[in-house]
């Protein structure tokens, strides 16, 4: 009787021994796919928030080129207009330095 006793003890350790080595290789196997679904989940979001920042600079590029042309054309049109007003006027000091050129030098 005593030894079927410590035959079943040593049964018993020995069932022990492997449900505690299931236990760890299951541990590890859930550690191990907690670990890849996390670096899923950064390497997912990091690709999300990089086409987000494309994106946006993308839309921030197309404004400023917008208000940059907008510029640009009242830039053109404030510079015609004060050609325009100015060109009558450019005339008038064209003939007004002829004519002191010819009276301080002469004709030649």
């Amino acid at each position: 009787m005593a030894e079927n006793l410590a035959q079943e003890i040593r049964d018993q350790e020995d069932i022990a021994k492997n449900m505690i080595s299931e236990a760890k290789a299951e541990a590890a196997r859930l550690v191990a796919s907690a670990r890849a679904e996390a670096e899923q989940s950064v390497k997912s979001t990091r690709q999300r928030c990089h086409r987000q920042w494309r994106e946006r600079v993308a839309a921030a590029e197309k404004e400023a080129e917008a208000k940059a042309a907008e510029m640009t054309a009242k830039g053109e049109a404030d510079a015609k207009a004060f050609y325009e007003s100015k060109k009558n006027e450019t005339a008038k000091v064209a003939d007004w330095l002829v004519s002191e050129v010819m009276a301080a030098y002469g004709s030649r």
